[in-house]
């Protein structure tokens, strides 16, 4: 993909109604298994296994959900013997075994897998992350910035420059040798760059597959803040994905970030599942971005 840069000139023709209506049941009607299914293509692990229907993961450590077992559907074996299955198989790789369980906004108490990871002791990495979607066409029709990006412009990139993965700090860290291998592990993917006076002042990724495509990596600088800037790169990363022809969007954002919510419903995004991890005992290692959308340094922290 070329590098082209996206203003904030003239407003594109509206979707017809009934088309956008259409897409936007299409959006919220997809099962949390199918959608979790779509959401493999776009954060792809180095390492990946089936167990049954189950899915395993590794990436050198680098992200939940590149390591993790994404437990949807049959995994061919009892519960308890999948789960030792897991196991076995994160602790020849010297990761820590951990399976992700998606369930409904109303909690995971009907989820077999959930009360087994509990009984068996396995605590949460952390708190559950909620899965929000949309219609391509409504979020990238949105308004926008709530102020003039003045003198900035979002540039779109097939792949992130020295500058995007600079200011990409998954759980506040700096990006791992593996990072950029899964930042490009989609079978498309878009980057977008805020630039201003020569800085790179906002961040964001778009990814999927021919059906489905995820909002990853939304950033802000902290100098930075309140400008609309997040709105901005979220409105056209959606464009990005319209023009692919896709069915959703979907994005992962943390239950506590209220502020990202209320930024991604403002374009059309609406809860259709959460999903947490569950980690075999042991110290559990906590990650949690510092802020919400144009309030610090991560501004969705689309989950990957």
């Amino acid at each position: 993909m070329a590098s082209r840069t996206c203003g904030t000139g003239p407003e594109r023709p509206a979707v017809p109604t009934g088309r956008r209506e259409a897409r936007a049941l299409q959006a919220s009607s997809i099962s949390i298994e199918d959608l979790e299914i779509r959401a493999t293509q776009g954060w792809r692990a180095t390492r990946q296994e089936r167990l049954g229907d189950w899915l395993l993961r590794a990436a050198d450590g680098f992200t939940g959900r590149a390591n993790s077992a994404l437990a949807i559907g049959d995994p061919g074996l009892p519960l308890a013997a999948a789960v030792q299955e897991v196991d076995g198989w994160y602790r020849a790789r010297g990761l820590r075994p951990m399976i992700a369980v998606p369930f409904p906004m109303a909690g995971p108490e009907d989820s077999p897998v959930d009360r087994l990871l509990d009984s068996f002791g396995w605590p949460l990495r952390q708190a559950p992350t909620v899965v929000m979607t949309a219609a391509p066409g409504t979020a990238a029709g949105q308004a926008k910035p709530a102020a003039p990006l003045a003198n900035a412009s979002v540039t779109i990139t097939g792949a992130p420059d020295d500058d995007w993965l600079a200011m990409y700090h998954y759980c506040g860290g700096d990006l791992p040798p593996i990072g950029r291998r899964l930042l490009m592990s989609a079978p498309w993917q878009a980057f977008a760059s805020v630039r201003e006076e020569g800085q790179t002042i906002a961040i964001g990724r778009v990814a999927g597959d021919e059906h489905w495509a995820g909002l990853t990596a939304i950033e802000t600088h902290p100098a930075h803040r309140r400008r609309g800037l997040a709105t901005a790169v979220s409105v056209t990363l959606a464009t990005q994905a319209a023009e692919q022809a896709v069915t959703g969007l979907y994005l992962q954002v943390e239950r506590e970030n209220t502020a990202a919510q209320s930024l991604y419903r403002g374009i059309g995004f609406r809860d259709h599942h959460r999903y947490h991890y569950r980690v075999a005992p042991a110290s559990i290692t906590r990650c949690s971005p510092s802020s919400g959308p144009g309030l610090g340094t991560a501004a969705a922290s689309p989950r990957e």
